[in-house]
């Protein structure tokens, strides 16, 4: 190999690394920002005075109106969507880019019961995108960048490189080892800052009720039942987005659902948000053995999701999958005595998220790595049980997002 050979895959390589760096610092710094106007919406001005329902409602209202209004000025994407542009930066509007930024900023801040990564990756998107026109000098090299910038900035949220290098296609072939390399730097930046910075908020943490001992056989119930709910979850999503397609104007999709949305989340205020931080609550909720309430809450959880994806309220749907696997988890625990609770949790939680993400590899690399790895075989039967469920169902029910455009908050009417 000539050393001008070596000197570019070197400058390449560099480049990467920088770039998933430079997108994990984007990514945690929107990601706190995002939390920030959380807080600031949803404040009551007194510590522990929960947020009563006409707040609940007024506030949802309030985003679903900012939304309608951000999508006069372009179409939104949906998280698949800036995963498939990022293989063609170069054909993204910045206008639509930072469209979809702004709409995932409020989806966040005003409850959306949706995680943060289409906000995540707009921002790096655009960021990647101005660097790009100054250093890139082909379409290669800016898709490069452009990889880069999405395995750091999920590397980071999720916690995972090889997960986010999985996400899109749910493999980890040998061609995206610059985008593995480039997610391990976004990564550890993402950390860093995250721990030194702003107090460790922020990196995914599933706090677990306490283990006993119980037959591993049994795993395989709370999992399948998690199987369902995921492809309940895909079902309603599938039907939701075909009826959205069918009403004339994007507008009245975002207000119909938003109203839907906000009387969800009136009788059960816990469907808010993406269920990340919700899951802390999951060990009390198991103390307290109210299953009746444990159930209730996954099943509003699942419309919810359905109400704000379909809505327009966009962002990724990994932590509330994971949040309503760990209430099935739970709910099943309570229903057979002689399951380990963390254990049916851990279970679930990897059956829903590898059915309703339908990314049973990329599942696993998320759980693998911010689980105890006690549970390695709960994972697996979770996981495994999850795979065999999304081969099973053949049926094409993700939501074509070229035909549903027209109708969501994004388009212009």
């Amino acid at each position: 190999m000539s050393t001008a050979s070596r000197l570019a895959e070197l400058r390449a390589l560099l480049v990467t690394v920088a770039a998933g760096a430079g997108a994990g610092l984007v990514a945690v710094l929107t990601y706190q920002a995002m939390l920030a106007l959380q807080r600031l919406v949803w404040t009551t001005g007194a510590d522990g005075e929960d947020v009563g329902p006409w707040r609940i409602a007024i506030t949802i209202l309030i985003g679903g109106a900012l939304l309608i209004l951000l999508g006069r000025f372009g179409r939104s994407e949906s998280v698949d969507e800036l995963l498939a542009a990022a293989e063609s930066p170069r054909s993204e509007a910045s206008r639509q880019i930072i469209v979809t930024a702004l709409v995932a900023i409020v989806a966040i801040a005003f409850g959306g019961s949706v995680g943060p990564e289409a906000g995540l990756l707009a921002v790096v998107a655009q960021c990647a995108a101005i660097v790009s026109r100054v250093i890139a000098r082909t379409e290669a090299r800016a898709r490069e960048i452009s990889r880069a910038g999405v395995a750091g900035a999920l590397s980071g949220f999720y916690g995972a490189p090889p997960a986010a290098v999985a996400i899109d296609g749910d493999q980890l072939p040998a061609s995206r080892l610059m985008s593995f390399i480039a997610g391990i730097a976004g990564f550890f930046v993402f950390l860093s800052v995250s721990r030194s910075v702003f107090g460790n908020s922020g990196v995914p943490e599933l706090p677990l009720p306490a283990g006993t001992d119980g037959a591993d056989w049994m795993l395989i119930v709370p999992a399948l039942i998690a199987c369902g709910f995921g492809l309940a979850f895909r079902v309603l999503h599938y039907h939701a987005e075909r009826l959205a397609a069918r009403i004339a104007t994007p507008w009245q999709v975002t207000a119909i659902g938003t109203v839907a949305f906000a009387a969800v989340a009136v009788a059960f205020p816990l469907v808010r948000f993406s269920g990340h931080h919700e899951l802390t609550l999951l060990p009390e909720m198991f103390g307290d053995g109210d299953a009746s309430e444990i159930w209730t809450v996954a099943i509003a959880k699942v419309v919810a999701l359905v109400l704000c994806l379909t809505a327009g309220w966009r962002g990724g749907e990994a932590f509330p999958l994971i949040f309503i696997g760990g209430l099935v988890g739970a709910g099943t625990a309570l229903a057979l005595p002689g399951l380990d609770p963390a254990a049916a949790v851990v279970a679930a939680m990897a059956a829903a998220l590898a059915v309703g993400w339908r990314r049973p590899l990329a599942s696993l690399l998320v759980l693998v790595l911010v689980l105890d790895t006690g549970y390695a075989l709960a994972l697996l039967i979770g996981v495994g049980l999850g795979a065999i469920v999304d081969r099973a169902t053949t049926m094409d029910d993700r939501p074509d997002d070229a035909s549903v455009a027209d109708s969501r908050t994004g388009a212009p009417s």
